[in-house]
Parts: C-alpha cells; sequence; structure tokens
C-alpha cells in the first residue's frame, strides 16, 4: 500500500471542481484508486451516503482503519469525507 501520507497531502492539493455541486473535490475517485490500496464496502456505514448517492472505500493504516466516502458528480465521484474507524469491525473472527 502506498502510504496514506499521500492521500492525506493530495487532500489538500489543488482541487478540481465537482460540476453538478458547485463545490470543490479535493480527490476524485480515479485518483484515489489508482494510488490507494483499499477494500470496496457493499454499503456505507449507517447506509450513509445511500447507494444512489456514492459509495464507501475502506482503508488500513496499522491498527486503524479509515472509511473514504464518496458522492457522485456528472464527470466523477468526489471524496467527501474521511471517517476514522475501528479496524476489528471490519475483520474476520474465528
Amino acid at each position: 500500500m502506498k502510504p496514506l501520507i499521500l492521500i492525506i497531502s493530495l487532500l489538500f492539493s489543488t482541487p478540481a471542481l465537482a460540476e453538478n455541486t458547485n463545490q470543490y473535490c479535493p480527490i476524485s475517485y480515479d485518483v484515489f484508486e489508482d494510488e490507494i490500496s483499499h477494500i470496496d464496502l457493499a454499503k456505507c456505514p449507517d447506509n450513509k451516503p445511500g447507494v444512489d448517492v456514492g459509495f464507501c472505500r475502506l482503508v488500513f493504516d496499522g491498527d486503524t482503519a479509515f472509511i473514504y466516502v464518496f458522492i457522485y458528480t456528472n464527470d466523477d465521484a468526489c471524496l467527501s469525507e474521511i471517517i476514522q474507524a475501528e479496524k476489528n469491525q471490519y475483520l474476520i473472527s474465528n
């Protein structure tokens, strides 16, 4: 996995404009997908956002897990939130 610091540094780089929201998009999903090892989640925690609005990806960094929330835009999905989560919630135990 490429260092998580890369994604954080990308957050503070020059953002692109998310076309359908008139808001800035700090990271498009295309950039995230190419640069960060992640796990696709079937649904977001608490189903927020719903599958018709966006999707979530899970990233492990040591003992910590992060949920990256993406919202659909006209062009590409856009990162809207990063949530720190408990890693053990996403591990399979015997």
